[in-house]
């Protein structure tokens, strides 16, 4: 029996796709039957979650959903989640759902704190529902009313600082003081570029006066200057103690009264016989210009 070319051809891809199509079926019954890290999430609420959905943890798809079963007596929905292996949950860790704008719900997993401490494959992990956008929009509604009357408020005060008339004026005067502040800065600018390079240069010649002075006042002899001003202390403590001591001769000059009276006669004595030298002064000098008169 012979087959035209059509018919092999049409054989040979219902074969092709056969073999596609169990081929498909039996991975995916071998993805299916993987059970050697699965666990267990209890939520009241999937939010349309079926199975082969992504198991997410910081970003990364750590897994599948592998099937969802109902707990009529607990009224809770049962989610086996298939996660890769060798990934650990640690204690503590919680589950929920995410949805994007036109994307199917997926299983988000907050992992816990301590990494030491995990969980164990087939343990029951807690899970929260998914947050619904329009019952958040609608317990933010009482938030809104409560700011309009405050929004109200800020509109009229605005729309009364715009009809203001000073608002020109104080624009007007805005502009002034902006130009001004421009002027200062050019000022300060050309200050900065001409002023306080001589300044700085000014600042470094007193520094090094200052240096030079530090340097001549290091090598003066402080200590030379000290042992003699203490010399002259003590030369000047034992003049002292002689002007002080009776026995001595300025002690006694400056102690002894008869000393004194001895001198004040003396003083006396002299300028009696300075009164009469200057009143006759011919009985103590004898001489002749001219010589002796012959008598």
């Amino acid at each position: 029996m012979k087959f035209s070319k059509e018919i092999k051809i049409a054989l040979v891809t219902i074969v092709a796709i056969l073999i596609v199509y169990f081929g498909i079926m039996f991975l995916k019954n071998i993805k299916m039957s993987r059970t050697n890290n699965v666990y267990y999430v209890e939520m009241s609420d999937v939010n349309g979650l079926s199975p082969q959905a992504e198991v997410l943890a910081n970003g990364m798809n750590i897994g599948t959903v592998k099937s969802l079963t109902y707990d009529a007596q607990r009224q809770l929905v049962v989610v086996a989640i298939d996660l890769i292996e060798g990934y650990q949950v640690p204690v503590g860790t919680t589950a929920t759902l995410s949805k994007d704008m036109l994307g199917s719900p997926k299983m988000r997993i907050m992992l816990g704190d301590n990494p030491k401490q995990v969980l164990q494959a087939g343990d029951t992990i807690s899970g929260f529902p998914m947050a619904d956008l329009m019952a958040s929009a609608s317990e933010l509604v009482p938030s809104f009313k409560a700011m309009l009357p405050k929004l109200d408020s800020i509109l009229t005060a605005l729309n009364t600082l715009t009809n203001d008339p000073a608002l020109p004026a104080s624009l007007h005067n805005l502009e002034y003081v902006t130009g001004n502040l421009r002027t200062t800065t050019d000022n300060l600018n050309r200050l900065l570029r001409n002023d306080v390079p001589q300044l700085m240069a000014r600042v470094n010649r007193v520094g090094g006066n200052l240096e030079e002075t530090t340097t001549k006042l290091n090598q003066v002899d402080f200590v030379g200057m000290s042992n003699r001003a203490n010399q002259t202390i003590d030369e000047l403590y034992l003049f002292t103690n002689r002007l002080n001591n009776e026995n001595s001769t300025l002690g006694r000059l400056m102690n002894d009264a008869s000393v004194y009276n001895h001198l004040d006669s003396t003083m006396v004595n002299a300028s009696r016989l300075l009164e009469d030298l200057r009143t006759h002064p011919k009985r103590y000098v004898h001489f002749s210009l001219f010589g002796k008169k012959e008598k």
